[in-house]
């Protein structure tokens, strides 16, 4: 059974991912537009999708994140190494689940000038019920 999008599992990952990679922020001005903090990479998050799953003794679902990576080159791809050394051993918090699995898949790279880039991967999360 697909989940909904947007529980609080989902936002407890996506805050560890920004904390871990070391991105910027997005938000909204007082004037309604977008603000950024254009000295660090943006993360967008392109599609979440969850799956319940279960073994023989656990409940739980997996989760998967699409996500884009936006900015100077540099900077992305010591975001991106940030994040694939420190996910997969982060401790992440989650009410009423365990974080039992991370595992980080780099996509394709989006080049739109020398020194800008966008890349892509999938996070995917295992949790089981605590």
């Amino acid at each position: 059974m697909m989940r909904p999008l947007g529980n609080h599992i989902h936002a407890a990952v996506l805050r560890a991912v920004a904390g871990q990679a070391d991105v910027a922020q997005v938000g909204v001005g007082q004037d309604g537009h977008s603000i950024k903090n254009r000295e660090k990479p943006i993360m967008i998050v392109e599609e979440i999708r969850s799956t319940d799953w279960a073994s023989a003794t656990f409940l739980g679902a997996t989760h998967e994140f699409d996500l884009r990576f936006e900015g100077e080159r540099a900077d992305v791809d010591i975001a991106l190494q940030k994040l694939a050394a420190r996910l997969p051993e982060c401790n992440i918090p989650i009410a009423g689940h365990i974080v039992a699995e991370i595992a980080v898949t780099f996509g394709i790279e989006h080049a739109s000038n020398a020194n800008m880039v966008a890349k892509s991967l999938t996070v995917n999360v295992l949790t089981i019920i605590d």
